[in-house]
């Protein structure tokens, strides 16, 4: 590339908007919605916040919270499945797979302790019914 075309003036590209974080917290809080009782009994017995039913913007919410609404909203966790060890300890997993800071680790233990405690399969089927 010769200087004489590095010289020449053009026009810059349209600068693309660079969404805040509170828009990212926002659709978090939007996903608060698909969340269900169980879920939310667990967040607060795991975490401390209490995130009430039809609360869409109930503010800001922990990343325990955001990461499974997000993932019934996205259908990840689908509706009717219940929260289990196995799939918190694969959430986790995922984040540490990814590198960097692992916003779920320290509400792991808490959570998993709240299933124990609630008497919860341990990821199996109860077919005994």
């Amino acid at each position: 590339m010769s200087i004489s075309r590095l010289n020449r003036s053009q026009p810059a590209p349209p600068a693309t908007p660079v969404r805040p974080a509170r828009d990212r917290n926002q659709n978090a809080r939007e996903d608060a919605a698909s969340l269900t009782d169980r879920d939310r009994e667990l967040i607060l017995q795991a975490t401390g916040q209490q995130i009430k039913p039809g609360e869409v913007n109930a503010g800001w919410i922990n990343s325990l919270a955001a990461a499974i609404a997000a993932d019934r909203a996205t259908g990840k966790l689908a509706a009717g499945q219940e929260v289990t060890d196995v799939y918190l300890k694969d959430l986790s997993r995922r984040y540490d797979r990814n590198g960097g800071r692992n916003p779920v680790a320290g509400y792991l233990e808490p959570a998993l302790r709240h299933l124990d405690q609630q008497g919860a399969r341990r990821g199996r089927l109860d077919v005994s019914a």
